[in-house]
């Protein structure tokens, strides 16, 4: 992009301030000059967060988009806190635990206790805001210091939390237990501030989750130093979500404890299938709707397809690198890509048929899949081929969600526990649905994701004799909401619900027939 001298260099000026606080994309008005500062506002360079604060963005954002402000929201939280408070600040124990299970969804509100403060909480962008509440003797001496946030170490987390905590974020109260190695943390929190009800919650927490060594190890020692204890199981759950052993890292097993946690919603709230058809009258339908399915598939991550170059591309009649401009030519791309792991997936949906593990097949064959996807770009240069290879390696934002994807550092552990419980269960509408939701949750790749997780899920639902299910362009925001839903709010219900009507109102136009289909719901359910 050409600049006027004058902003290029008020923008290269902020770049230096900005670069030495780790980069981030938030700075306050005593770093940039008035000058600076006024011309980068006028040319909306920057954004005004609150007064005094401001967001480095891009004049060609839309109005109303708000993924500049959730990509950089934690980032103004550390510095703000930073700024007025030093290091004399800590999260409380609920936003502490979400930082330790690596959970950065943008929550509406996050509570800070510190040495001062009004109390009152402080108005953001897109309805969050941040509350700041002075209460010397409950700030912690002693804290941890994670993603450029002091928040409390976890015993002390654990055990000041909310009862209510492990009712509303069984998830997340899980993974943080199973993520200590020890009880010496949880003992030296409760003896030195006398937490007897909370180590009454921990001991029965531990025994609920089978972890009985942990709960007699608590006893002990808290009987050592006189306190005794009878657990109290704080969650109401009939049994743990994780139920694979050897995971490390808390975002895996949040990953675990999310499969466990909405497996039962999903079959509760989608049909099942009472008859299949043959390999090939399935083959041949899937072939049937490619057209409708490049382009709404493509449609829905903004490319400007049209029916005309999706048949062009499906016939080989292409030259992007020849004749069309810059915005054909990275349509032209991504039908000429889809078109071609199009293909690679029916080669995988054939291998499901002949009874191979569903899971196990996608795990074998999807980076074949997102090869073919963008090896037309490769091949004219505008990808590296060292770029199709492994998961991501940096933060990836989705436009417009709360939702902050897993740091890259947790991707490869977090894919390996999804792919063991996609191979691991039974049932292929939880693989579909959940096949498709964690795999977007989870966000492995920079790019691709949602055609891939489209893919996915078509893969899982012929495994089970399901039609192949096309999401229409013109569902977009409802197919959105629905994921946002599942991922920001915990609620799987509104996606497994849209995901079972689409496939009734579409399955005349997939596989298989009306009458085949049966539903069996409970009216239970998220």
């Amino acid at each position: 992009m050409n600049l006027p001298a004058n902003i290029a260099d008020a923008l290269l000026r902020v770049r230096t301030v900005i670069d030495k606080k780790r980069g981030v994309h938030v700075l306050h008005t005593d770093k940039i000059a008035r000058q600076d500062r006024e011309l980068l506002l006028r040319t909306h360079w920057l954004q005004e967060i609150m007064r005094g604060w401001y967001l480095l963005t891009r004049p060609d954002v839309a109005v109303g988009d708000s993924t500049p402000w959730y990509a950089s929201f934690w980032d103004f939280v550390s510095e703000f806190l930073e700024f007025n408070h030093g290091k004399e600040y800590c999260l409380s124990a609920e936003c502490s635990l979400d930082v330790h299970v690596g959970d950065l969804t943008i929550p509406k509100q996050v509570i800070a206790i510190s040495k001062k403060g009004s109390g009152v909480p402080l108005n953001l962008p897109y309805n969050t805001s941040l509350l700041i509440y002075p209460d010397p003797t409950r700030l912690p001496k002693e804290k941890q210091e994670l993603n450029g946030l002091q928040v409390m170490a976890l015993p002390l987390a654990l055990c000041r939390v909310n009862p209510n905590f492990f009712h509303h974020s069984p998830m997340k109260a899980e993974s943080a237990l199973r993520s200590l190695g020890d009880v010496s943390g949880l003992l030296d929190v409760i003896i030195t501030s006398n937490h007897k009800a909370a180590a009454e919650r921990l001991v029965g927490a531990y025994r609920f989750l089978g972890m009985n060594a942990m709960a007699t190890d608590l006893e002990q020692g808290l009987l050592t130093a006189g306190i005794v204890v009878k657990g109290k199981n704080p969650f109401e759950l009939e049994a743990p979500l994780i139920k694979v052993a050897g995971v490390k890292s808390a975002s895996a097993m949040r990953i675990l404890a999310m499969w466990g946690e909405y497996r039962s919603v999903v079959i509760a709230n989608f049909s099942m299938l009472s008859s299949k058809i043959g390999k090939h009258d399935y083959l041949k339908k899937i072939q049937e709707l490619y057209e409708r399915d490049a382009y709404n598939s493509l449609s829905i991550e903004g490319y400007q397809v049209t029916q005309e170059l999706i048949e062009r591309v499906q016939n080989g009649d292409w030259s992007p690198e020849k004749t069309m401009e810059d915005s054909e030519k990275i349509n032209a791309l991504a039908a000429r890509g889809y078109y071609e792991a199009f293909q690679e997936v029916k080669k995988s949906i054939n291998t499901i048929l002949d009874k191979a593990n569903p899971g196990g097949v996608v795990h074998e064959d999807m980076s074949s899949w997102y090869q073919k996807l963008f090896g037309p770009a490769v091949r004219t240069g505008l990808l590296r081929a060292s770029d199709l290879f492994g998961w991501r390696k940096n933060q990836v934002y989705i436009r417009g969600s709360r939702h902050t994807p897993l740091g890259y550092h947790n991707v490869p552990e977090a894919m390996n526990v999804f792919f063991q419980c996609l191979e691991n269960e039974p049932d292929p509408r939880v693989r579909a649905v959940l096949g498709h939701f964690v795999f977007v949750y989870i966000h492995p790749y920079m790019d691709g994701n949602g055609r891939i997780a489209r893919f996915l899920m078509n893969t899982q639902f012929a495994s089970g004799g399901y039609p192949w299910v096309v999401v229409p362009v013109e569902q977009r925001a409802k197919y959105f909401a629905a994921l946002e839903s599942a991922s920001v709010d915990g609620d799987i219900g509104p996606f497994t619900r849209f995901i079972d009507a689409l496939l009734h109102a579409f399955e005349d136009r997939g596989v298989g027939k009306k009458k085949a289909v049966t539903r069996h719901r409970s009216s239970k359910g998220k």
